[in-house]
Protein backbone atom coordinates (compact mmCIF):
# COMPACT_ATOMS: atom_id res chain seq x y z
CA UNK A 1 0.00 0.00 0.00
CA UNK A 2 1.51 3.41 -1.17
CA UNK A 3 1.63 6.12 0.99
CA UNK A 4 0.69 4.10 4.40
CA UNK A 5 3.56 3.25 6.78
CA UNK A 6 4.51 -0.50 7.51
CA UNK A 7 3.53 -0.87 11.36
CA UNK A 8 5.17 -4.49 12.46
CA UNK A 9 1.94 -4.83 14.89
CA UNK A 10 -0.66 -7.31 15.87
CA UNK A 11 -2.83 -7.91 18.45
CA UNK A 12 -4.40 -11.79 19.07
CA UNK A 13 -8.27 -11.50 18.21
CA UNK A 14 -8.93 -12.76 21.68
CA UNK A 15 -6.81 -10.37 23.46
CA UNK A 16 -9.02 -7.92 21.90
CA UNK A 17 -12.11 -9.68 22.07
CA UNK A 18 -11.27 -9.87 25.84
CA UNK A 19 -10.31 -6.27 26.12
CA UNK A 20 -13.33 -4.69 24.66
CA UNK A 21 -15.95 -7.06 26.78
CA UNK A 22 -13.41 -6.55 30.15
CA UNK A 23 -14.13 -2.33 29.24
CA UNK A 24 -18.07 -2.64 28.70
CA UNK A 25 -18.40 -5.07 32.10
CA UNK A 26 -16.72 -2.54 33.68
CA UNK A 27 -18.49 0.30 32.26
CA UNK A 28 -21.45 -1.48 33.91
CA UNK A 29 -20.36 -1.07 37.15
CA UNK A 30 -19.06 3.04 36.90
CA UNK A 31 -16.40 5.37 35.69
CA UNK A 32 -13.99 4.59 38.42
CA UNK A 33 -13.85 0.47 37.44
CA UNK A 34 -14.18 1.30 33.30
CA UNK A 35 -11.54 3.71 33.77
CA UNK A 36 -9.30 1.08 35.40
CA UNK A 37 -10.26 -1.61 32.65
CA UNK A 38 -9.21 1.20 29.96
CA UNK A 39 -5.89 2.01 31.43
CA UNK A 40 -5.03 -1.81 32.27
CA UNK A 41 -6.16 -3.15 28.76
CA UNK A 42 -4.05 0.05 26.73
CA UNK A 43 -1.00 -0.89 28.44
CA UNK A 44 -1.00 -4.34 27.69
CA UNK A 45 -2.23 -4.23 23.97
CA UNK A 46 -0.77 -1.30 23.22
CA UNK A 47 2.67 -1.67 24.19
CA UNK A 48 2.74 1.99 26.65
CA UNK A 49 4.89 2.79 29.78
CA UNK A 50 1.65 4.45 31.01
CA UNK A 51 -1.74 5.00 30.04
CA UNK A 52 -4.28 7.67 31.94
CA UNK A 53 -7.79 8.06 31.33
CA UNK A 54 -10.33 11.05 32.55
CA UNK A 55 -13.37 11.56 32.64
CA UNK A 56 -15.14 14.37 32.64
CA UNK A 57 -18.95 14.09 31.71
CA UNK A 58 -20.95 17.08 32.04
CA UNK A 59 -22.60 18.08 35.67
CA UNK A 60 -20.68 14.78 37.20
CA UNK A 61 -17.34 15.15 38.70
CA UNK A 62 -13.64 14.42 37.64
CA UNK A 63 -12.48 10.94 37.76
CA UNK A 64 -8.75 9.71 37.41
CA UNK A 65 -7.56 6.55 36.57
CA UNK A 66 -3.82 5.21 35.49
CA UNK A 67 -2.03 2.22 35.18
CA UNK A 68 0.67 3.35 37.30
CA UNK A 69 1.59 5.92 39.87
CA UNK A 70 4.06 8.03 37.44
CA UNK A 71 0.86 8.40 35.41
CA UNK A 72 -1.57 9.02 38.03
CA UNK A 73 1.27 11.47 40.06
CA UNK A 74 1.83 13.41 36.26
CA UNK A 75 -2.01 13.69 35.69
CA UNK A 76 -3.03 14.91 38.72
CA UNK A 77 -0.66 17.77 38.63
CA UNK A 78 -1.32 18.53 35.07
CA UNK A 79 -5.12 18.82 36.74
CA UNK A 80 -3.57 21.59 38.67
CA UNK A 81 -1.46 23.45 36.33
CA UNK A 82 -4.69 23.25 33.61
CA UNK A 83 -2.07 21.88 31.22
CA UNK A 84 -1.02 18.99 29.43
CA UNK A 85 -2.09 16.66 26.72
CA UNK A 86 -5.25 15.70 28.05
CA UNK A 87 -6.67 18.58 28.65
CA UNK A 88 -5.86 20.01 24.88
CA UNK A 89 -7.62 16.63 23.81
CA UNK A 90 -10.73 17.26 25.38
CA UNK A 91 -11.30 20.55 25.08
CA UNK A 92 -10.69 20.40 21.49
CA UNK A 93 -12.14 16.40 21.19
CA UNK A 94 -9.41 15.72 18.53
CA UNK A 95 -6.22 13.35 19.08
CA UNK A 96 -2.94 14.59 20.03
CA UNK A 97 -0.86 12.04 18.11
CA UNK A 98 2.50 11.65 19.42
CA UNK A 99 4.18 14.48 20.42
CA UNK A 100 8.02 14.05 21.71
CA UNK A 101 8.36 15.32 25.12
CA UNK A 102 11.77 16.78 24.00
CA UNK A 103 10.22 18.81 20.93
CA UNK A 104 9.90 22.57 21.42
CA UNK A 105 6.05 22.61 20.73
CA UNK A 106 5.31 20.35 24.01
CA UNK A 107 8.02 22.78 26.08
CA UNK A 108 6.01 26.26 24.65
CA UNK A 109 2.56 24.87 25.09
CA UNK A 110 2.80 22.40 28.30
CA UNK A 111 5.86 23.48 29.97
CA UNK A 112 5.43 22.37 33.88
CA UNK A 113 3.64 18.82 32.32
CA UNK A 114 6.81 17.96 29.89
CA UNK A 115 8.93 19.30 32.38
CA UNK A 116 7.64 16.70 35.21
CA UNK A 117 6.72 14.10 32.28
CA UNK A 118 10.50 14.12 31.12
CA UNK A 119 11.89 14.00 34.99
CA UNK A 120 9.50 10.99 35.17
CA UNK A 121 11.51 9.15 32.48
CA UNK A 122 8.74 9.64 29.92
CA UNK A 123 9.84 10.43 25.83
CA UNK A 124 6.57 10.79 23.88
CA UNK A 125 2.91 11.26 24.40
CA UNK A 126 -0.31 10.53 22.74
CA UNK A 127 -3.67 11.79 23.53
CA UNK A 128 -7.60 10.58 22.54
CA UNK A 129 -10.81 11.84 23.20
CA UNK A 130 -13.40 9.90 25.62
CA UNK A 131 -15.87 10.30 23.07
CA UNK A 132 -19.82 9.81 23.53
CA UNK A 133 -22.71 11.84 21.41
CA UNK A 134 -19.95 13.28 19.30
CA UNK A 135 -18.89 15.23 22.41
CA UNK A 136 -15.05 14.40 24.24
CA UNK A 137 -16.26 13.46 28.00
CA UNK A 138 -12.62 12.73 28.87
CA UNK A 139 -9.14 11.77 27.64
CA UNK A 140 -7.01 9.01 27.23
CA UNK A 141 -2.96 9.66 27.69
CA UNK A 142 -0.11 7.22 26.08
CA UNK A 143 2.53 7.45 27.17
CA UNK A 144 5.93 6.00 26.31
CA UNK A 145 9.29 5.73 27.50
CA UNK A 146 10.94 5.75 23.49
CA UNK A 147 10.85 9.37 21.30
CA UNK A 148 9.09 7.89 18.90
CA UNK A 149 5.03 8.15 19.12
CA UNK A 150 3.07 5.29 18.79
CA UNK A 151 2.37 4.10 15.31
CA UNK A 152 -1.69 4.39 13.53
CA UNK A 153 -2.88 1.18 14.15
CA UNK A 154 -2.17 1.30 18.17
CA UNK A 155 -3.63 5.01 18.02
CA UNK A 156 -6.71 3.70 16.08
CA UNK A 157 -6.99 0.55 18.56
CA UNK A 158 -6.30 3.36 21.70
CA UNK A 159 -9.12 5.55 20.29
CA UNK A 160 -11.62 2.25 19.88
CA UNK A 161 -11.19 1.57 23.40
CA UNK A 162 -11.40 5.15 24.44
CA UNK A 163 -14.92 5.16 22.61
CA UNK A 164 -16.41 2.17 23.90
CA UNK A 165 -15.37 3.01 27.52
CA UNK A 166 -17.19 6.23 27.00
CA UNK A 167 -20.29 5.09 25.47
CA UNK A 168 -20.55 2.88 28.41
CA UNK A 169 -20.31 5.16 31.21
CA UNK A 170 -22.02 8.23 29.80
CA UNK A 171 -25.58 7.66 29.60
CA UNK A 172 -27.24 8.68 26.40
CA UNK A 173 -28.45 12.45 26.49
CA UNK A 174 -25.81 13.08 29.14
CA UNK A 175 -22.69 13.64 26.92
Amino acid sequence: MRGVPYEAYQVDSERLATAFVEVAEAAVRGGAQALGALVGNCVSLLDVASAVAVLNPPAARIEVAASDPRGLRLERASLTWGEGPGLDCRSSATAISGVPLAHPYARANWPSYTAMARSLGFACVVAVPLRASDRAVGSLSLLSELSGPIGPLRLRLGQHLADATALGVVPRGRA
